[in-house]
């Protein structure tokens, strides 16, 4: 918006990548109007804030470029529909990509099994410990960068970190696998 927007910007809040900034102008509308604005990383653009990532889990801490591509983003229309825009992707909470996560693992049926005495045991994804689900929800929010969290949650093969997280939790050797 910076780039199109004749107004006076000031940043009250810097993000990890990104920012929150205020509009000033007392000639618009829009004075005093806080906007989120994105940042360039790697692969594109992102808003990504992990101080409400890890301790304010209903607070957006993510936002896409595509969402940023269709509109600006003033923090009150996020904030009022941020629900629609978590459904519609591109924007993103912490509690949200958990969500995430917990659905694609029990839609695609994904599993742990292993032995002791002889016993097979198996540990569906609707029984998966809230660490592992933590575990890979961080994972899934270092690593986007521009596209939307439920992409890559849905583009990534999630069976090693699984195996990885049940292996060391339960202490278990190739044996009992």
């Amino acid at each position: 918006m910076k780039d199109s927007y004749k107004n006076e910007f000031e940043i009250v809040y810097i993000a990890d990548v990104g920012c929150i900034s205020k509009i000033v102008d007392s000639k618009s509308k829009y004075n005093d109007k806080l906007i989120y604005e994105s940042d360039r990383t790697f692969n594109g653009f992102c808003y990504k804030d992990y101080n409400n990532f890890k301790n304010s889990p209903d607070s957006v801490c993510y936002i896409a470029e595509c969402l940023f591509d269709d509109k600006d983003l003033f923090v009150d229309y996020v904030n009022e529909n941020k629900e629609n825009l978590i459904n519609e992707g591109g924007l993103s909470t912490a509690n949200s990509i958990k969500k995430e996560i917990r659905n694609l693992l029990e839609q695609d049926e994904y599993y742990f099994e292993y032995q002791q005495n002889g016993i097979v045991f198996t540990i569906t994804a609707n029984r998966f410990d809230e660490e592992l689900i933590d575990q890979i929800a961080e994972e899934v929010f270092d690593n986007i960068d521009w596209q939307c969290s439920q992409s890559y949650i849905n583009e990534t093969d999630w069976v090693e970190d699984v195996s990885e997280y049940y292996k060391n939790k339960l202490g278990l050797n190739e044996k009992e696998l």
